[in-house]
């Protein structure tokens, strides 16, 4: 009887190799083209509405003043509402597609971006509390002396004054959407393309801060520190979530409506 042949086997090795390690998604990043046409005719029309007062043309229809009772504050709003839905509706326009495929960031990390919206908005709370508390004791300035800006004024007087449905569709959709793409899509996402997006945060957030003095009075620290704050919030939370004009916009959102369900709720307790 022939001996019997077997396949070779292979060494048998002291340990097996470990497998790779398992590497984490990398967050994504928006990639942003150049500035379009779409850009610069939103921006012009944004600056014709808002700081030129084209929005106020509405008010030379015959029929709109009698219709709003000739009150200030309701054809002050009227315009102003007027401005935000002609700039939301270019820029829904300039940004196309991107603005839903911004909203995948919330796949990467859903509970720290969930958080981190009240979060950012509670930090950014207590860090301007305590930047115009030291403001105003460099300043030599008593805290119940500090008055507010003339915008914050403007908007307790809409508060007051609208129906909290209409303030809560100017202020916490329209306006939010239209500030972040000019604020941070277009200055911080397309800019940093040739320039560091951190420098371009800090940038934006002064602009930012100026927007709401424009006309109406000179910032002082005191006046400009919750704009600069809120401005640096926002600018850090759309770099980090990837460049997502969807997550700024959801924080400013989110902001906005917490100052204006605040604003209501404490109204009627307030000294008038």
């Amino acid at each position: 009887m022939g001996s019997m042949s077997y396949p070779p086997q292979p060494p048998v090795m002291p340990w097996a190799p470990a497998p790779p390690p398992r590497r984490r998604p990398r967050h994504p990043e928006a990639k942003l083209g150049p500035f379009t046409w779409r850009d610069l005719i939103t921006v012009l029309a944004y600056a014709l509405l808002m700081f030129l007062g084209l929005g106020a043309l509405i008010l030379f229809i015959p029929g709109v003043p009698e219709l709003l009772g000739r009150d200030e504050n309701a054809m002050i709003f009227a315009a102003n509402l007027v401005s935000y839905a002609a700039s939301f509706a270019l820029v829904l326009w300039a940004l196309g597609p991107e603005l839903w495929r911004s909203f995948k960031t919330f796949r990467w990390y859903p509970w720290a971006k969930g958080f981190g919206v009240p979060g950012a908005w509670l930090v950014t709370i207590i860090t301007s509390a305590v930047v115009v508390a030291i403001a105003a004791s460099l300043m030599g300035i008593d805290p119940e002396d500090i008055n507010q800006s003339a915008n914050q004024q403007e908007a307790s007087e809409l508060i007051s004054a609208m129906p909290f449905a209409l303030m809560l569709l100017m202020v916490v959709i329209l306006g939010p959407l239209v500030e972040e793409f000019v604020f941070r899509h277009l200055l911080i996402g397309k800019l940093s393309r040739w320039i560091n997006p951190w420098i371009m945060v800090v940038l934006s957030a002064l602009l930012f801060m100026s927007l709401h003095f424009i006309g109406k009075e000179w910032p002082t620290p005191i006046t400009a520190a919750p704009y600069v704050v809120m401005g640096l919030s926002f600018g850090a939370g759309y770099v980090l979530s990837g460049k997502s004009i969807g997550y700024a916009w959801v924080m400013h959102a989110f902001s906005n409506l917490m100052a204006l369900s605040l604003s209501t709720l404490l109204a009627p307790y307030l000294p008038s």
